[in-house]
């Protein structure tokens, strides 16, 4: 094995020497590298023939949530398990399968994506008080001039933006389990068993609207495809909240990711571009592929 056992840190460390079998070897994997941030991937093989991934999240109280909502609510879910939790450090199941490229557009599966993101939404018993307002603090956090000006956006820009998400903003949405990073570079195709979302460190419970745009985000794709991701998802819930906020939740998604991009250290060039097209739109929809 060639990564030292101190990398892993000790809670993950932990967590594997419990495991029955002897770690053989490690692999590590982070899409995100900054040297701002702990959190850290990697493809473990053990002994017994099981493969798991291990992670380090930020904070204790971040893998604590993905464990909790996790045993709560996506046990039969087409997921990823996650098979144990000590401090920041989580184990995953490894799934085999083919990887679903970020620039595939194929409609059939677009659409099962769309059904497994609102069979995420709508999983559990439904609540009364799934509609909650949105607290200034939260639309204060994420329409924050700026952060978006430090983040490379011109000013002009920025006041733009945020004027427009402020008008187009809800009073309440539905809140509920999100995925959180719910894209293509997160989704396998597992041989029998179909498609499956992995990577869930995200997972925590907010606005189901803002967890779309985030979707749309961070998987761009051609009218006809997302239009069938809709088609799907609305097999579980309706998508009219986000359609007629789309404006706001999209906004909100690119400034969050701007401003979280800002704080790590790396190049927050990909949600900026993002959001001068949008604005350059006559009429933004979800519908649209920047080009």
């Amino acid at each position: 094995m060639t990564i030292p056992w101190h990398a892993f840190g000790a809670s993950l460390e932990g967590l594997i020497r419990e495991q029955p079998g002897v770690l053989e070897d490690a692999v590590a994997i982070n899409p995100l590298a900054s040297s701002r941030s702990c959190r850290a991937a990697f493809r473990l093989q053990f002994s017994d023939g099981r493969v798991l991934k291990g992670r380090c999240l930020e904070t204790m109280r971040q893998a604590e949530t993905v464990w909790r909502l996790a045993n709560a609510y996506l046990s039969a879910a087409p997921v990823a398990r996650v098979v144990a939790w000590r401090s920041e450090a989580l184990l995953e199941e490894w799934l085999p399968g083919l990887a679903v490229a970020v620039d595939w557009d194929g409609h059939e599966h677009a659409r099962e994506a769309g059904v497994l993101l609102g069979g995420l939404h709508r999983v559990g018993a439904p609540r009364a008080d799934c509609r909650r307002a949105l607290p200034p603090r939260w639309l204060d956090e994420s329409l924050d001039v700026g952060a978006l000006v430090a983040a490379g956006c011109d000013a002009a820009s920025a006041q733009e933006a945020v004027a427009l998400a402020r008008r187009s903003a809800p009073v309440t949405a539905d809140w509920g389990l999100c995925h959180g990073d719910f894209c293509a570079e997160n989704l396998l195709v597992v041989p029998v068993l179909g498609l499956h979302v992995v990577d869930n460190e995200t997972i925590c419970e907010l606005w189901q609207d803002y967890d779309l745009a985030r979707t749309w985000y961070r998987w761009p794709m051609e009218t006809l495809a997302f239009a069938a991701f809709l088609d799907g998802y609305r097999e579980h819930r309706q998508t009219d909240t986000f359609l007629a906020h789309f404006q706001f939740w999209a906004i909100c998604a690119l400034l969050r990711s701007a401003a979280f991009r800002l704080r790590e250290g790396v190049s927050a060039e990909v949600p900026i571009r993002r959001l001068q097209a949008l604005l350059k739109s006559p009429t933004p929809s979800p519908s649209w592929r920047p080009q």
